[in-house]
């Protein structure tokens, strides 16, 4: 008896897992609130903003990397490396603060209309100060938009 107990726990809690694992692929798109940043529209963005980007295809399709920066170039932004993130796994797009200054990175998030972001712990020796890596959500969070 608690052995069918156990395997009626086990299902339950692999059926409850698969559910939140598959939930977002099902539920109705919502387009993320950016963060409190400039528009992309608005003029100061590229006036004032001097960053340096890096921006990194996280998701394997073609190309991408090399829209996002002729956009990020396009908004005033300093791209000065265009290539692969360390794997195509990448479920969600993300900025990341390269060199400790989070403001930076909240800028090109607000621009960009992501709002995931990761901090790592300030590398000196990163000539990029903030890293955009392009997840397999770029449709859904129209990075690519113009």
């Amino acid at each position: 008896m608690q052995e069918r107990v156990l395997w009626l726990l086990a299902i339950a809690a692999g059926a409850v897992l698969l559910v939140a694992v598959l939930r977002p692929y099902f539920s109705a798109e919502e387009e993320p609130a950016p963060l409190s940043s400039p528009s992309p529209s608005s003029p100061q963005v590229s006036a004032d903003l001097n960053v340096r980007v890096a921006v990194l295809n996280g998701c394997g399709e073609s190309q991408v990397a090399g829209r996002l920066t002729k956009k990020l170039r396009a908004l005033g932004f300093d791209v000065i490396y265009e290539g692969n993130a360390e794997n195509f796994n990448f479920l969600e797009s993300m900025v990341v603060d390269r060199r400790g200054d989070l403001d930076k990175a909240r800028r090109v998030a607000g621009v960009l209309g992501l709002p995931h972001l990761q901090q790592v712990n300030e590398d000196t020796f990163r000539l990029e100060e903030v890293a955009v890596i392009i997840g397999r959500d770029y449709r859904q969070v129209r990075l690519l938009d113009e």
